[in-house]
This record gives structure tokens, sequence and C-alpha cells, in this order.
């Protein structure tokens, strides 16, 4: 696990880019605290040298680097970059290769020769036996770029779900890539300026923007599942993987005793490292049974657990942790989040993610990995089950009640009654009702938040790349597949590796092996969610492992955090303050009047914490990023030509 950064000047070498990439490379120093290393190369002369020094860098116009993050072969031997036997491929890797020691064995009896004990070498030689195909057969989460001299190009991958984030952007004749967007920004050639469609739909759907776009109107992203391959004739994008892939032959006729067996299978190759091991345990269905499962495989002693706790909040999910813990006879480290240090926390969370931050639960997630940090190196968690398995029964009953009619079309008309009634009998009313207070517990009609400007950004035409199910007939399977390739999960993965690399530790996500993903999308609807039961197929597996008041949990929280609660201390000192400031107002983003009203909605009634919470993080990010607040958080960015900040 690693930060990577590089610069390809298509048009010939520039004085001073070896100081550029160190620039950049100095941003990513939390993503890999361990190690570091240069590549320096000529494209037009096939010259190529790996150093720990950039000063050699007068013939250089292909400049590679990478911050380590040391879990597997701690030795220097693991150095990035890392060549093939021949020095003319090199990578640059951020990820973990789960099975990288099966695919070393295959490319050992094919002839290749290894020097270290590393998954990076593994990418090398991959990419010599198989090319750019390569990327199909890897399990694991990755961004790597690989400089292929022989070929005169450059190969970008991401992986299957983009798990791993990879940022270019192109300006003139030069292509940059980095880890995060912010080492692109600290070339001092890429301007820091706003994407408002992107900062539009984050405020309105609490989600990014959809598509490969960043908060910077200049940055991009590579496509999850995409290799994209550069050369000084252009660039190829091509998608190696889709969800209507079956990469294997999956066993159909049992499906939870399959079911079981791959996720057992996930995490047994996602416990592979050479240092601690923990396990995120929310007390929820997901995280606990992926620690059923490690603790069977590693013993009780094997890993601890942490868990975030909120004293007096009604969502506190401590003591289902606790019953889970105690199951497995694994300790479990309670963690808690308040509202201390509210405004420094967010201000760190929003400059590790290079976007404005949208939930509460994220700023609790920096307080459970800092305190793993202290622990263990990596971490596993649940993320990915819900919009895989149906996790959310607000979000997808309707769609589910469509597939059920469909299925029922040949049935009496009093059957498919009884069978609706028992849906909505079997659904858990709480968490509707909580659902409905949340969406309908908004500002009065007709008072905009957003200005017409800013508002009419969000309708700008999406990038349609990834909208369409691949071929799944059923209502339910296609709102998951959007929901897992497009919408939800994207962003609870950007800011999940974000959080977990500002503390130096690698999450590893065992519901995201493509394997399981693959089989979960190709069972019939109802395995998924049957009556007013999510997640039937896990269930069903897990039976076994997990304590029935584990099992059978139906009251959804979904890691809600007081958001509201934190933010009514700070009101009068900060929140207001901050929200009727002229720098605020004068960005031209929200409907003043809108504001104030929310202002006061908060302030006399307690309502509207979350819009409030959304406009404070756009502004946090705004004099971050924009106004140059953020040099105070990065030595790169002290030498940046960043505009003063404004009162």
């Amino acid at each position: 696990m690693c930060g990577i950064a590089g610069i390809w000047r298509l048009g010939g070498p520039r004085p001073g880019d070896g100081a550029r990439l160190a620039r950049m490379a100095d941003t990513l120093v939390h993503r890999g605290p361990d190690d570091f290393g240069y590549l320096l190369a000529n494209a037009a002369s096939g010259q190529s040298h790996i150093s720990q020094d950039t000063a050699a860098d007068r013939d250089a116009d292909v400049l590679l680097a990478s911050r380590r993050l040391s879990i597997i072969d701690l030795s220097t031997r693991g150095r990035q970059p890392i060549a093939n036997e021949t020095g003319d491929v090199f990578v640059v890797f951020n990820g973990a290769i789960h099975n990288y020691v099966e695919l070393r064995r295959e490319l050992e009896a094919l002839g290749h020769v290894f020097r270290s004990k590393t998954d990076t070498e593994v990418i090398v030689h991959a990419y010599e036996e198989w090319g750019e195909a390569c990327a199909g057969r890897f399990n694991g989460m990755w961004a790597y770029v690989i400089w292929d001299s022989r070929r005169r190009r450059l190969v970008c991958s991401r992986d299957r779900f983009g798990i791993k984030p990879l940022y270019i952007a192109r300006r003139g004749d030069t292509f940059f890539f980095a880890s995060e967007a912010k080492a692109i920004l600290a070339s001092g050639e890429v301007p820091a300026t706003p994407n408002l469609e992107f900062l539009s739909r984050f405020v309105t759907s609490r989600t990014p923007a959809e598509g490969q776009q960043s908060a910077f109107a200049d940055i991009a992203q590579v496509p999850a599942a995409h290799n994209l391959v550069l050369t000084r004739d252009g660039f190829e994008e091509t998608a190696y993987w889709s969800y209507g892939d079956q990469s294997e032959s999956y066993d159909f006729s049992r499906p939870e005793a399959t079911f079981r067996a791959l996720l057992d299978d996930s995490i047994r190759l996602r416990r592979r490292a050479d240092v601690p091991l923990a396990v995120l345990l929310s007390g929820g269905l997901d995280s606990s049974s992926i620690l059923a499962l490690a603790a069977q495989q590693s013993g009780a002693g094997g890993m601890e657990a942490f868990t975030a706790t909120f004293p007096g909040y009604e969502h506190d999910e401590r003591r289902h942790a606790e019953t889970m813990a105690a199951a497995a006879g694994i300790k479990l480290n309670l963690v808690e989040c308040g509202a201390d240090n509210f405004m420094e926390d967010l201000d760190a969370t929003t400059w590790h993610m290079d976007c404005p931050v949208s939930q509460g639960q994220v700023l609790s997630r920096w307080r459970l990995l800092k305190a793993v940090s202290e622990r263990a190196r990596v971490v596993f968690e649940g993320q990915g089950a819900d919009e895989m398995l149906a996790g959310y029964p607000h979000l997808y009953i309707r769609a589910y009640l469509r597939a059920e009619l469909e299925a029922m079309t040949p049935w009496s008309a009093p059957r498919r009654l009884k069978r609706i009634r028992d849906t909505f009998t079997d659904l858990n009313p709480g968490a509707l009702r909580r659902e409905f207070r949340r969406r309908f517990r908004r500002l009065k009609p007709g008072v905009a938040i957003l200005s017409k400007d800013f508002s009419g950004a969000s309708r700008i035409p999406r990038d349609p790349k990834g909208k369409d199910a691949p071929g799944f007939s059923d209502p339910l399977k296609r709102i998951l597949h959007r929901h897992h390739a497009v919408r939800m999960l994207p962003y609870l993965l950007h800011f999940g590796d974000a959080i977990s690399m500002a503390h130096s530790v690698e999450s590893r996500l065992p519901f995201l092996d493509h394997r399981l993903v693959e089989f979960s999308f190709a069972l019939p609807f109802d395995m998924l969610m049957r009556g007013g039961t999510t997640k039937h197929v896990l269930r069903e597996a897990l039976a076994a492992d997990l304590p029935p008041a584990i099992c059978r949990r139906r009251d959804k929280v979904g890691f809600a955090t007081p958001v509201g609660a934190w933010l009514r201390p700070l009101f009068k000192e900060v929140v207001r303050p901050t929200l009727t400031s002229r720098r605020f107002r004068e960005r031209g983003l929200f409907n003043p009047s809108g504001i104030d009203h929310l202002l006061d909605q908060f302030e006399n009634a307690g309502q509207g914490g979350q819009d409030l919470f959304r406009c404070l993080a756009i502004e946090r990010w705004y004099r971050q990023f924009v106004d140059g607040d953020g040099r105070a958080y990065g030595e790169s960015f002290n030498r940046l030509n960043v505009s003063p900040n404004r009162p």
C-alpha cells in the first residue's frame, strides 16, 4: 500500500521536474511513511534510472514516484519503483494483489525470476506475460502505473470497484497522475479550479457527481475496472471487467454454501500480511460476518476489533459489537466519538479527501482509524455488502416489490396481495419511519439553499459511462448495480480509502472480492431480499457462525452519527459566523436568504443539521484548496503560488 505520482512530458524533458516530482510525492507521505523511490527515464532513448534522489533529472521526461507503506516483505527489496529482470519495465503501485502467491507460482513456472517477496513485483512479471490484460487476473485493489520503455508507453490501471484512487490531468503536452488530487495540484501547473457540477450534486444528493470527476475541474479519475494506455500518439481507455462477467464457474445449486465459501476464501486471501491486522466492528451483519470467519481462521489471538461509540445517542451500537466480540473471543476496543475537536477533524478529513465531507460518519471514522493505527497496519471492513445484498430496506423496497410483481404474474390476485402484505409486515417500521422523516424534514417549500447558477450546474449532462446495468432483467438488480458501481459505493470507498491512508492503515474489504460480487449479482433477486428481510443469502450462509441476535438484526443503522448534536455547541461561535461571512456569501454558491432560513431553523428547532453540515463542509474545502488556507497542512503547498487568504 503506497502513494504514487508521476509526470510524462510528451514534448521532452523540462528543467526542474525532479524537484516538482519530489514536491508531489511530499503530499503523499501519510500514504507511504516507510520508504520512497523515483524513476527518472527518457522516452526517446529508453534510458531509465531508479533512485532516491531526483537531482539527476536533466534528461528525464518520464518521472515516477512512490511513497511506500510496508505491508508485505518489509525489506528494502520491496522498494518501488520495481523493475523486471531486464530493467525495461517498471511499476509504481498502490494497493494489494491478494492472490499474488498463486500468480507468482504460475509466473515462476513460466520462467520469470523474482527478486522480492512482494505483491508489487507480481504486477511487473504479469504485465510482461499477458500485457495490460493482466489486470483481469488480479484479485485485489489497485492503482498502478507501468512505464514500458520498450514500447514507449504508460499503462495505468484501476481495480474493478475503484477501491484505490488514481487521479489524472492533462496540461498541454504533459500528463500527470497521482493517488490524490492534491499531489497533482502540488505540481504547480494544474490550478485548483472548483468543479461546480461536482459540488452542486454534492449538496443536493449527498454524493459526488457521477462519472470520473473530482472536486477540481481539471482533474479526473481513471474509471474503475479500466486500463488507460498512453503513448505519444494519444491514449486509449478500455474496460477489462464488468458486473455481468463470470470469471469462474460457480455452484448455484447451493447458493448459501457457495456464498459462505467465497466470503471465507476472500478473507483468507486478505489476511496475507507481515503486519498486525484488525477489524472494524459496527455490530451489524456485515462486519460481524467478517469477524466470525476471520476469528475461525486465525484464532482468538490473531487480531483485535474496534468499534465507535456515541454515548447517549439512540443509535449507539456498542452492545451489539460487544455481543459479537464476545462470541468470537476477540478483544474489543471502544473508541468514543463526540463533538470534541469537531472543526479540527473536519479540516483534517477535508484535506485528506480532497473534497468536502458530506456525512458525519467520516469524522467518526477519522477517530476510529486513528485508534486502529496505534495497534495495526491492516484493517478489515464490511464495505460493499449493503449495495450488493440490498442492505437498505427503505431504498430497495420499491424495486423489490416491482421484481416480485413481475415474478408473480402467473399467480392469482389474492395470492399476490398476500405476498405483498407479508413483505410489508416483515419490514422494520422504525427504519422506514426514520427515512420518511429524513426525506421530508427539509426547508419549507420555496426556500432554496443554492443560488440559481450553482443549482443549475448539477443539470449538466452526466457522464454516461457505467450507467447501464449489464444484462440485469429485474428492477432490484438494476438499482443495486447503480448504487454499487456508480452512486453510493464509490463515495463510501473514496472516503474510506482517504481516512485509512491518512493514518497509514491499509483497509481491506472482503465483500469486494470480484468473485463474490459476480456470484451475488447472478443470484435470483429473492436471494438478496426476501419479503422484508434484507441480505437473505448472507443471513442463511452465516447462520451457524453468528449469535442469533446479530444474524436476525433488522434495525439497519448505517453508522449513523449525531451531527446535529455535534454542531450545536459550535453554532454561535463557528457555524453562523462562517455561513454569514463575506467570504462565504461572495462565492455566489448559495442563496443568502435560504442560508439565513436554514440557520434560524437549526437554532430554533434543531432541524436541518445535515444540510448545515454540508454547507459548512463546502466552505471549509474552499478555504483550504481555493483560498490557500491548506498551506498549513502540507509543506509542498507552502511552495505553491496560491491566492492569499481573504476575510
